[in-house]
């Protein structure tokens, strides 16, 4: 049995009348499958009355009230009570184990133990068939009889409510998802929705999705959500991608969300956002692995098992003099292989190849493929370092848009 079976059918009176239709069904959600509570009724020439189920004689062609209007007290609608066809019917649902958007199409009910209990939704295409009364050309257009159905067990809504989009299963699974996977839902669906996402999801792996969305799409949804919590999300984020997203938010709104940041984190962005966009200070990271040149190997690979969370990536690390400047870099095979007693000065290559933060970020992804690195070490003043730039941004740099989110990350982030 199908919602699609009884939505629009006529609603009898004991004596026999005719007195209006079915208009809505409404279900209690403190039930693993919601239990049927009230119908929804169009009285002829009125308006809609709430009837609950202990009036009903039951769903068929045809739907017989066991009273006479007169007798019937209206059902007052509870906090959890969902109404399918308001509610549930063709809203969203995010397919996480098919990582794709879906529609209600039907509602499954099941006369179970004395109740009616909606089972399901219909995702499949004979739901939309059935509801159209289009169900004899399915076969005839190859189209298989099978139910494409979720149980109801795995719907989940975000937010306190079931207008908003449902999720496949539950959503505390959500964030399991890879953020590129979350990020192509993330664009399909519209702003709240979106949003919704967002929400459900603790702040790392909001920053983490928010760094793959399209950057039309990140400037909406930290303009639509709330701005302590975009200041979070920032927070969470790789600086240089943090920075990219403020460089296209309004003056003002930017302001109003570094505010909100954490000092440390808002500090470094003011830093990168000082730089022209397409420099490599404008596309640069702020997080890289530096050690002081006085250190030994063992000292440095104990420093690198404490900063390893925070950096972009540690296969270099750079050595600067007491006085801040550039000296020299590391391989972290360098590290490996060398006596765990040896100085890092004696060690490391004093030839870097690095780039200034105001050259061209054309330039930059030239110089890391020419010298097939992995990273680029950026610097003020010729030995100030400032940031890196991995080859992963160099590749945003010379890829189409489209391209982008084809090529694998070669840094977790």
């Amino acid at each position: 049995m199908y919602l699609s079976d009884f939505i629009k059918k006529p609603v009898i009176s004991p004596t026999g009348e005719r007195i209006g239709k079915l208009k809505d069904v409404i279900v209690s959600s403190d039930h693993s499958y919601p239990i049927i509570k009230a119908l929804k009724i169009s009285i002829t020439g009125k308006e809609t009355i709430n009837v609950s189920w202990r009036y009903i004689g039951g769903l068929g062609k045809e739907i017989k009230l066991k009273y006479s209007l007169e007798d019937i007290k209206p059902y007052k609608i509870q906090k959890h009570d969902i109404i399918l066809l308001k509610d549930v019917m063709d809203r969203q649902v995010v397919d996480i184990e098919g990582k794709k958007i879906r529609r209600v199409n039907d509602i499954k009910i099941s006369p179970t133990n004395g109740h009616f209990h909606v089972i399901g939704v219909d995702i499949g295409v004979n739901g939309i068939l059935r509801r159209l009364s289009l169900n004899r050309i399915a076969k005839p257009l190859g189209i298989t009889s099978n139910e494409d159905l979720i149980s109801w067990k795995d719907i989940d809504p975000l937010g306190s409510d079931y207008s908003n989009v449902k999720l496949k299963v539950p959503k505390q699974k959500i964030k399991k998802l890879h953020p590129a996977d979350m990020a192509e839902i993330v664009d399909q669906l519209g702003l709240n929705e979106s949003l919704n996402i967002l929400t459900s999801l603790d702040d790392e792996s909001a920053a983490d999705t928010l760094e793959e969305v399209s950057p039309e799409r990140q400037v909406s949804l930290l303009e639509g959500m709330d701005s302590q919590r975009a200041a979070e999300i920032l927070d969470e984020m790789s600086p240089d991608d943090a920075a990219d997203v403020l460089a296209d938010l309004p003056e003002e709104k930017a302001e109003e969300l570094l505010d909100l940041m954490e000092p440390e984190e808002s500090d470094d962005l003011r830093k990168l956002l000082k730089y022209p966009e397409n420099t490599a200070g404008g596309i640069m990271t702020t997080e890289f692995a530096y050690v002081d040149q006085d250190l030994t190997v063992r000292a440095v690979l104990n420093s690198l098992r404490h900063m390893a969370e925070d950096v972009e990536t540690i296969y270099y690390v750079y050595v600067i003099s007491k006085r801040g400047d550039l000296v020299g870099v590391i391989s972290l095979r360098d590290l490996l292989l060398s006596e765990s007693n040896r100085n890092v000065s004696e060690i490391m290559h004093t030839h870097i190849i690095k780039a200034d933060v105001m050259e061209d970020q054309h330039e930059v992804a030239q110089k890391i493929a020419k010298y097939n690195l992995i990273a680029l070490p950026v610097v003020e003043e010729e030995t100030k370092l400032r940031g890196i730039i991995t080859v992963d941004d160099a590749i945003d740099i010379v890829l189409p848009t489209a391209w982008k989110k084809r090529v694998p990350r070669m840094f977790g982030r």
